[in-house]
C-alpha cells in the first residue's frame, strides 16, 4: 500500500479579520482540497482558514485532530497511522508555518521515522519576514524562541546571549512585548548594537524598524499587543 504525505500547511500571521488571499499561493488550495485529515493546533482557526480559501470545501466530511502541548505520544502516533494507511494529513499551526515553535516539529519527527513523505508549502513565516527586513545579519543567525517569563532569568537569558555573534531572533506572547523590548534595550551593550522589532508582520499595522540601542534609549517607544518577532545583532 502506498503511504500518504503529510503536508505542511502555512496560514495566515496576523489577525483572521486581515485575511488577505493574494498572501496565499492559489496552488495551495489545489494541494489542500482532496485532504481528508488535519492535524490542526486550534480546530476553529484552522477551519475557518479552510473555508476562506475555498468557500466550498465540505469541512464536515474532514477529519480534524488537535495537536497541542498536551498532545501525547500515543495521539501523534495515531495521525501518522492514517499516512501509513494511505491517507495524505495537511498540518496546520495556529499563525505562520507549522513546526516552527510548534507542535508539527513532533509529527514531523515521528514522520521521519516511519519514512513518510513531507512536503512543507509555501507561505508566510514572521521569522523569516522579519529577517529578511531587518538589515541584520542574514548569514548567520539563531532563533531562540521564547525568553524566560520571569524578569530576572530574562535578562540572565539576554546577558548570556548577546556576547555570540550573529542575528538572535526571538518571538514573545502581545501581551509581553513591551516588558522583553525595556529589557532588551536596558541590557543590551555595547550600546551601538543594533535591535529589530517586526510588528504585525503583513497586517494593517505592520511595523518594522532596526536601530541602535542609543537611538532606542532616547525614543521610548510604547509597543502594540500585537504578534512580534525581536532580532538583535
Amino acid at each position: 500500500m502506498k503511504k500518504g504525505t503529510l503536508y505542511l500547511i502555512p496560514v495566515p500571521i496576523h489577525s483572521e479579520d486581515e485575511f488577505n488571499l493574494k498572501l496565499i499561493p492559489p496552488y495551495l488550495t489545489e494541494i489542500i482540497n482532496p485532504i481528508n485529515v488535519f492535524a490542526v493546533e486550534n480546530i476553529r482557526t484552522s477551519r475557518r482558514f479552510l473555508r476562506k480559501t475555498n468557500p466550498k470545501f465540505n469541512i464536515n466530511e474532514k477529519t480534524f485532530i488537535e495537536i497541542n502541548k498536551r498532545t501525547e505520544d500515543i495521539d501523534y502516533s495515531k495521525i501518522i497511522k492514517y499516512t501509513v494507511e494511505g491517507f495524505d494529513v495537511g498540518v496546520m499551526s495556529e499563525s505562520g508555518c507549522p513546526g516552527i515553535a510548534d507542535p508539527g516539529q513532533k509529527l514531523c519527527n515521528l514522520a521521519h521515522e516511519k519514512n513518510i513523505k513531507i512536503t512543507p508549502l509555501i507561505g508566510p513565516s514572521s521569522i523569516i519576514l522579519a529577517l529578511m527586513s531587518s538589515g541584520l545579519n542574514g548569514q548567520r543567525f539563531t532563533f531562540h524562541g521564547y525568553l524566560p517569563i520571569v524578569k530576572e532569568n530574562r535578562i540572565k537569558e539576554i546577558k548570556k546571549i548577546h556576547p555570540n555573534t550573529g542575528s538572535h531572533i526571538f518571538i514573545e506572547t502581545p501581551y509581553r512585548n513591551q516588558k522583553v523590548y525595556d529589557d532588551l534595550v536596558q541590557n543590551l551593550k555595547p550600546e551601538h548594537r543594533k535591535l529589530c522589532v517586526a510588528s504585525d508582520l503583513t497586517g494593517f499595522d505592520e511595523n518594522i524598524f532596526t536601530k541602535k540601542i542609543s537611538e532606542l534609549k532616547k525614543d521610548k517607544i510604547i509597543l502594540k499587543k500585537q504578534p512580534t518577532i525581536f532580532i538583535f545583532e
